[in-house]
């Protein structure tokens, strides 16, 4: 009953102060209130990337280009941009407008151990100063805490801001912050020793160190007991939310991604492409695959709970995708530059927008080189032998590959099962560009008639051997049953290349035993040239007056090596599409010609109506009209 006498007495207010109000409103009317306006943003409701994804991606374009990360705070986007400074700005809102901005003397990192953001705040080390500096939501000093003088690096902080982690030159040490009582973790005495994160919910401290070789590595250490729990290469990527982690290991020339708990692990995620960067969003159990292309870069979100693959798109015209972080579940943020306008964008990728059907579980098992896919292999070596039989050649894999290594070279197996079919599907391609029977005929006069094709991990120059490279992406040699080999490198990409480059070797060989088409290829040569006969010795030359224009008479400084290299080199670049550049001087003309004559003159291809796919760049074709 009070609350609607209460109710009628404000209404009887209103409509008296109305009434008394009517005639001096008509002689002196109140100006009308205007809204305040809303604030200005960066979002582009035209943005070419939102109308091409039908709304699965929104762009925030930025007003300069030398942004160096962001990190979510709340539900706003905390900017750090700046070469010699840092500049934080915080953006809020749908259409993120500033809402505070401060410059920072020194270079701050979003990935700095000594950082930390919050809805209330940000704390970050000055190293300029040797403090611990903390601002406030509206990114204005509010504290300093000096550091101690002898510290190595920077320092890392844990996540309750109570614990400060160091070294100095004799070890590992905590600090307490709010007794500042200091305590030594671990004696380490390197010639560079600092925390680089905290993982775990800070019970595993990561320490970058450099051995006496000066090799870099990482040290995982308790933050409980200074015990060494594991030490890694430098390039060993881990990010963990609490029990769980992410991991990146270079295995070979791969990179294996890890996924596991305390409980279990590791468990492999295998993508759909391998040549990608990973940004592991363990939050929202997640992790999101960039694979950038010609022109266009491709995003895939896997589930790290189910191991599905769930969103996927693809962006055209942008190439260069960095600091890939989250705001919620659906919710994902990436910075990329725009090279129309020369500035950084930030973007925002609804995931519910962009959803795919993939029933692959992309999880594995995790091999070894000891404890390998034997299964796996076995049917590996059951495509590889289809492709045999269709293209006339032996193809060799896992220990078969390396059973007969050259001389002056280490051949190191490739197991793992993903990687050879990856690049059995690339080896496909470069076979398929010979015509039918070609390949029969390059091998005709070797021991077994076929040309043996080695798919190894690497190929290792041996140390005692003068003249070899450390490590080789491709090579051709001759067993003492005059078999000829064919051994490529697996790659992310390349193989193609490589192996057009190999085999260039095999029909160099057949052109030169059986006519005398190259008798004259020095002639061919800039007056006073001379081949270098060595694949060392030109490593060192920076004269590329003979490698550009219109003087062109090399693809490149390896080309001079020797006479088969230089042929190798014109014909790997002959094959592939988008080097017509390299071949429009007189010379490399004429090289060009003489190289496909030989080989229509070796392989009794002189009668061949087609163009063959090397002669593509010919300015007057060979082929009869």
């Amino acid at each position: 009953m009070k609350r609607l006498i209460a109710t009628g007495a404000v209404l009887l207010l209103i409509l008296c102060g109305c009434a008394a109000q009517t005639e001096s409103a008509a002689t002196n009317p109140d100006p009308v209130p205007i809204p305040a306006a809303l604030p200005t943003g960066i979002y582009d409701a035209n943005s070419r990337i939102e109308k091409e994804t039908d709304g699965a991606i929104k762009a925030y374009p930025l007003a300069f280009s030398d942004t160096v990360g962001f990190l979510p705070i709340g539900s706003d986007i905390l900017l750090f941009s700046g070469e010699t400074e840092t500049t934080l700005t915080r953006l809020s809102g749908d259409t993120l407008h500033t809402t505070a901005s401060a410059t920072l003397r020194g270079w701050i990192r979003p990935e700095d151990p000594a950082l930390h953001v919050h809805e209330n705040g940000i704390t970050y080390y000055d190293a300029l100063e040797n403090d611990l500096v903390y601002l406030d939501a509206q990114l204005l000093e509010t504290r300093r805490i000096p550091l101690p003088e002898t510290m190595y690096g920077s320092p890392a902080l844990s996540a309750d801001l109570k614990t400060v982690y160091y070294c100095t030159a004799s070890g590992l040490y905590s600090r307490n912050l709010e007794t500042n009582l200091d305590r030594l973790l671990k004696e380490m005495y390197f010639r560079n020793q600092t925390p680089v994160a905290l993982h775990c919910d800070d019970a595993v401290i990561a320490c970058r160190i450099e051995d006496e070789d000066n090799t870099p590595k990482q040290l995982y250490i308790s933050t409980g007991t200074g015990i060494l729990l594991h030490e890694v290469p430098d390039n060993f990527v881990l990010k963990t939310y609490g029990d769980f982690y992410f991991a990146r290991h270079m295995d070979g020339i791969y990179p294996e991604l890890l996924i596991g708990d305390s409980e279990q692990g590791p468990t492999l995620l295998t993508p759909a492409t391998y040549n990608c960067s990973a940004f592991p969003l363990l939050e929202i159990d997640g992790t999101v695959l960039a694979a950038a292309g010609t022109g266009a870069t491709r995003l895939d979100y896997y589930d790290l709970h189910s191991g599905k693959r769930t969103s996927s798109i693809t962006l055209d015209g942008l190439t260069d995708i960095r600091s890939i972080s989250s705001s919620g579940p659906f919710d994902i943020w990436f910075l990329g530059y725009d090279p129309q306008t020369h500035r950084d964008v930030l973007y925002r990728w609804d995931l519910q927008k962009s959803e795919v059907c993939d029933n692959r579980n992309y999880f594995s098992a995790r091999y070894s080189y000891d404890h390998p896919d034997l299964q796996g292999l076995v049917d590996c070596r059951e495509i590889a032998d289809t492709m045999s039989r269709q293209y006339g050649v032996q193809i060799l894999l896992w220990t078969d590959a390396t059973a007969f290594e050259p001389w002056d070279y280490t051949l190191v197996p490739e197991y793992q099962v993903s990687v050879i079919r990856e690049n059995l599907k690339e080896l496909d391609q470069f076979l398929s560009l010979y015509p039918e029977g070609f390949l029969q005929k390059a091998a005709e006069r070797t021991g077994s008639g076929r040309i043996q094709i080695c798919l190894v991990r690497s190929i290792l120059g041996k140390e005692d051997v003068a003249g070899t490279l450390d490590e080789a992406v491709g090579l051709q040699y001759w067993d003492h049953n005059a078999n000829s080999y064919l051994c490529l490198s697996v790659q992310p990409e390349g193989l193609f290349r490589n192996a057009c480059h190999e085999m260039s070797h095999i029909i160099d060989s057949r052109v030169l035993t059986v006519c005398k088409a190259y008798d004259d290829w020095s002639t061919l040569n800039p007056s006073g040239f001379q081949y270098g006969y060595s694949h060392i010795s030109n490593l060192s030359l920076d004269d590329r007056g003979w490698t550009v224009g219109t003087n062109r008479a090399f693809i490149d400084l390896y080309s001079m090596t020797y006479p088969k290299e230089d042929r190798a080199r014109i014909m790997e670049f002959a094959v592939m599409d988008g080097y017509e550049h390299c071949f429009e001087s007189e010379t490399m003309q004429n090289k060009l010609r003489k190289i496909c004559l030989g080989i229509r003159q070796a392989f009794d291809l002189e009668k061949a109506s087609e163009s063959l796919p090397w002669e593509q760049y010919l300015k007057h074709p060979l082929y009869p009209k």
